[in-house]
């Protein structure tokens, strides 16, 4: 009896490797406006970088992906709290966290987004009722869809349970 090995399933689907075009083309979308996080890296500096420097990053974000290894410096974030207008300031509730990443890691994240929609069809994988972090699939859609759940259980005289949870 012969005995056959199969490959898992994430080295069948490896992502191919980043070119310096979709590279520069994300660096390109970065907002000069937002606040780098804890490495000062802003994304006026990624937009300055000599070609060199972009075939660096390329190398870099290409090993990132081969060796499926995520960098704890591109984990980290650094939290700014901002106070919401109109609030009492000494009232801890006035404020909201706000987590500001490594400009690097934000680029590194779209290429990755972009690439497994555009490689991996995440529709035969992600269920239809996952909302979060999806284009196309917002809050007010999941909203109605729980609506609709409980219409329709309401309507066959089912019973219809649920459970929200909001932690603060």
């Amino acid at each position: 009896m012969e005995l056959e090995l199969k490959t898992p399933i994430h080295q069948q689907e490896r992502l191919k490797s980043f070119t310096l075009k979709e590279i520069k083309s994300e660096i390109k979308k970065l907002n000069h406006k937002k606040e780098p996080g804890f490495d000062l890296i802003t994304a006026t500096m990624l937009k300055e970088l000599p070609q060199k420097g972009l075939l660096n990053l390329m190398y870099i974000l290409n090993i990132i992906v081969r060796l499926e290894y995520w960098p704890e410096s591109l984990k980290q974030a650094q939290i700014v709290m901002l106070s919401k207008p109109g609030k009492n300031p000494t009232d801890v509730t006035s404020y909201r966290p706000i987590s500001l990443l490594p400009t690097i890691s934000k680029v590194l994240e779209k290429l990755i987004l972009k690439r497994i929609n555009k490689e991996m069809n995440p529709q035969d994988w992600i269920p239809n009722h996952q909302f979060g972090f999806r284009q196309a699939h917002s809050t007010i859609q999941k909203c109605h869809r729980v609506a609709d759940t409980i219409n329709k259980a309401l309507e066959n005289r089912q019973f219809c349970t649920a459970a929200f949870l909001d932690i603060s």
